[in-house]
């Protein structure tokens, strides 16, 4: 066993505590530069994408086996062929349609809002043996290649496990037709609180998929779990949808979420189900479904006086202050940032550095860790800046040298704190008025509440993490997900 060096957590000074909660090792692993360029695509060029004339989609997002697709799509090639794939363990060809002819369409002046409206390119019925999972359907254009995604949901369940595919988020972030939740890039920085889900994503980011979900995707189907996918319009628009799953996965960005999904899944906890949460940022804004799951809306709340609600604004967005919906459901309160960028080129809100970007452990003899060799202290995911982006967690407190939710924001005290980590709390806690000394992203589970288990790894970027030999992260994830799903 190489021998463990003690070191001082930056994480320990909490409310004037300046002993560490634990002794903790210094990894061989050294900090990594954090893979910003990521987060980068939304805010990229986004200007080519308000008046993207070639490109496609499918009616709809979420189709049954059995079901049909249908392709939408915008092309000036005279001839093209469309290959779909599987994405999985490996980019696996299920389908091809060769011969179509393109044709360039319009894109209608509110089409980020009431759909583009494309005349039909093709249909097919989705076959009995395809996987459920997602699915991109790829072809080339006079300006490049483009692709569909979209998702294949068994006909009845048929796994332990229903996973979402956060296509709100995706469709929350996608510029194209010149509006998106976000003024910085939509056209003339004005944002529109409707959007639709019938126009295509961004090019070579896919709403956000290869940036986060796909990493973990590809990992579940190489090691051989059986997986049921859905969206989060098919858990709005079928009430029952979870109840004949053990567990239920959330993974990547999962920023806006319905109540409907909130109160569905909490139910589904109290009432034997394991919510399993690998995701940061995640149930942050609140948004309706609407017009049968094409279009989106969010009045969503920006950062001005009293966003949180007070008795003269009690109007907000932010789920954490609507009847507690976020602590209650995935168990954290305020969103963190870690490597994200700022104003200025270059710069960064926590830089990749021995404080920022890794987990240490407050639970070694947790079930969770069964298999790592971890002791508490010790760190995990440094290499791969796995705490990034934005991350989550809560008001904590150190009792007996190590770290607990205090529940003053609404989580719940049945949380345990497994692992703990350094964030920055950035501009963003400022202006709601979240006044801490010092800000974390935690991973914690809650077991003896309710007849079901909620863990919560709240970082965007854990699946980051899973390909490296030398990481504990696939393990502390195969243990949850197996007991979980059983």
């Amino acid at each position: 066993m190489q021998r463990r060096d003690v070191l001082k957590l930056s994480f320990c000074v909490l409310a004037g505590l300046a002993s560490p909660p634990f002794a903790v090792s210094k990894s061989d692993e050294k900090s990594s530069f954090k893979r910003e360029h990521i987060w980068a695509h939304y805010e990229q060029d986004a200007t080519k994408c308000w008046k993207l004339r070639e490109g496609g989609y499918a009616t709809a997002m979420s189709i049954r086996r059995h079901e049909t697709v249908t392709f939408h799509i915008s092309n000036s090639r005279s001839y093209f062929d469309i290959h779909i794939f599987h994405e999985g363990a490996r980019r696996t060809l299920v389908k091809e349609i060769v011969g179509l002819r393109g044709k360039m369409q319009n894109i209608p002046e509110y089409g980020y809002r009431d759909g583009f409206d494309w005349e039909e390119t093709v249909s097919f019925r989705i076959p009995d043996d395809w996987k459920s999972g997602v699915y991109i359907a790829s072809f080339p254009t006079g300006q490049g290649p483009r692709e569909i995604l979209f998702v294949v949901r068994p006909e009845t369940p048929s796994a332990s496990i229903l996973a979402t595919i956060e296509t709100n988020t995706y469709n929350a972030y996608n510029p194209v037709g010149g509006k998106c939740f976000f003024p910085y890039i939509s056209s003339d920085r004005i944002h529109s609180e409707l959007l639709s889900f019938e126009r295509p994503l961004q090019p070579d980011f896919m709403g956000g998929f290869y940036a986060w979900d796909q990493f973990f995707t590809s990992w579940l189907d190489a090691e051989n779990y059986e997986i049921d996918y859905c969206i989060n319009s098919d858990i709005d628009n079928e009430p029952g949808i979870l109840e004949n799953y053990k567990a239920h996965l959330r993974i990547g960005h999962g920023e806006y979420t319905s109540r409907s999904e909130c109160e569905q899944i909490q139910r589904f906890v109290k009432s034997g189900g394991n919510l399993m949460t690998f995701a940061g940022n995640a149930f942050w804004h609140l948004v309706e479904t609407r017009n049968n799951g094409r279009q989106l809306y969010c009045n969503k709340t920006r950062y001005v006086e009293h966003p949180l609600g007070s008795p003269d604004n009690p109007a907000t967005s932010f789920l954490c202050s609507i009847d507690n919906l976020r602590q209650k459901t995935i168990g954290v309160y305020y969103t963190s940032s870690v490597n994200s960028k700022t104003a200025v080129p270059g710069v960064f809100l926590a830089p990749t550095t021995e404080e920022y970007g890794f987990f240490r452990v407050a639970q070694a003899g947790h079930w969770a860790f069964q298999g790592t060799n971890l002791l508490a202290g010790d760190e995990f995911g440094r290499a791969d800046s796995i705490v990034g982006v934005e991350c989550d967690a809560g008001d904590i407190v150190l009792r007996d040298g190590k770290p607990y939710f205090t529940g003053s924001d609404g989580i719940s005290p049945h949380y345990k704190i497994l692992a703990i980590a350094d964030a920055a709390g950035g501009q963003l806690n400022v202006d709601l008025g979240i006044k801490h000394d010092k800000f974390y992203c935690t991973m914690a589970i809650n077991e003896n509440e309710f007849k079901g288990t909620v863990f919560t790894a709240a970082t965007m970027e854990w699946g980051h993490g899973l390909y490296r030999d030398s990481s504990p992260l696939a393990q502390i994830t195969r243990n949850v997900l197996d007991r979980l799903s059983r």
